[in-house]
Formats: C-alpha cells, structure tokens, sequence
C-alpha cells in the first residue's frame, strides 16, 4: 500500500493552501470518518500555548493550559457527532518516550475521553512496514482524499501531498484501520506506564 502511494500522483500543497483544501474536504466527511496514522516521535507547534509552556519547561502550566482547553474540545466534538463525523487516530509510541510524546499524550487523553478515538501502538510493532524509511504521517478523509503530511527538519507541519482516489483512499483507511485495531486504548496505555494525569511525571 505504501509503495501503491509514492507511486500515486498527488498535488503538494503547503501553508494556507493545504490548511483551506484539508478544511473544506474535512467538514462535509461523513462515514467513514476521519483516520490518522501519526509516527513522528518529535513536532513543533508554536501556536499552540500548552506547547509552548511545556517547550520552556513549564509541565505544570503546559497541563493547566491543556484542562482549560476542555470546554473548547467538548464543543468541538459535540459539532462533529452533530455532522455525524467520527474521528479515528492510532500514535504510535516509541521507548524510552520522549518529552514531546509525555505532554502529546495527555492532549490526546483528552480527545479520546470526549469522542476522538484514539489507541497506541508501539513502534516495534510497524517496523516489518519501515524498510524504506519510517511511515509517513496519514490522513484519510472519508472515502476520497488522503494526505500525506509534510513536516520541515524540526517537526513543523508545512503542508501535505493529497491523493484522491476511491480505491487508493480506502487501501490507505485499511492500512491505518489494521494497526488501530492491534493498538491499545489510550487510557489504558498510560495507565500501565504510570502516566495518568495527576501522577508525577
């Protein structure tokens, strides 16, 4: 599937212009839904405040900022099961964790626990797919468009290459349904490595 997709074309899409297609396509998804694959082990996101406070050290703030992001995310899933869009997500975590994966986490705690599916999957468990180099970051929307995302040297998202297609989208939603299936739920994967909330990091 992987090589059916270097082989596909695809129109490379950066900035505003992938952020405006990738928003258009996603709210008019219906069944079956949103699904993303992310591999990554390290990002950059500069917009976002908990980041930022957890970049300069601050784990604390970094959570309080997270928790007073919950009313918004409650919300925001309350307008995707209003749309009947469902979202479907499977991390794939690395040992020893880094910092970045400790505080990614507990934001996708939150997503899980308020409708954003989410399980884990440790990386020793795709490498059979890896001999060409790590998987890329995957995203499927509904039945015809698939990303695949681009991020600079540093772990800054700089767009995707979108492929459309029914018969390439869905091998694409297969292969990320199959590793989420032989993933763990996300609660109870912190749970064993001790990393709920309210634990010391």
């Amino acid at each position: 599937m992987l090589d059916e997709l270097a082989g596909a074309p695809g129109e490379r899409l950066l900035g505003d212009a992938y952020w405006t297609d990738f928003d258009e396509r996603f709210w008019r998804i219906g069944e079956p839904g949103f699904w993303k694959l992310e591999r990554l082990q390290e990002f950059q996101e500069p917009s976002d405040d908990s980041w930022v406070a957890f970049s300069k050290g601050d784990w604390s703030q970094a959570m309080a900022l997270l928790e007073g992001r919950r009313e918004a995310l409650t919300q925001h899933y309350a307008k995707l099961r209003a749309r009947g869009i469902e979202t479907w997500r499977i991390r794939v975590v690395e040992e020893p964790l880094t910092d970045y994966m400790r505080w990614e986490l507990r934001l996708l705690l939150m997503r899980d626990e308020l409708g954003g599916h989410t399980r884990v999957i440790d990386a020793e468990r795709v490498r059979q797919y890896e001999d060409d180099g790590i998987l890329p970051e995957l995203i499927t929307l509904g039945d015809d468009t698939v990303y695949s995302l681009i991020y600079d040297e540093n772990g800054l998202q700089e767009g995707g290459v979108r492929y459309v297609g029914t018969g390439l989208v869905s091998r694409c939603r297969e292969f990320v349904q199959e590793l989420y299936s032989e993933g763990e739920n996300i609660r109870e994967y912190l749970d064993r490595e001790g990393l709920l909330p309210g634990e010391k990091r």
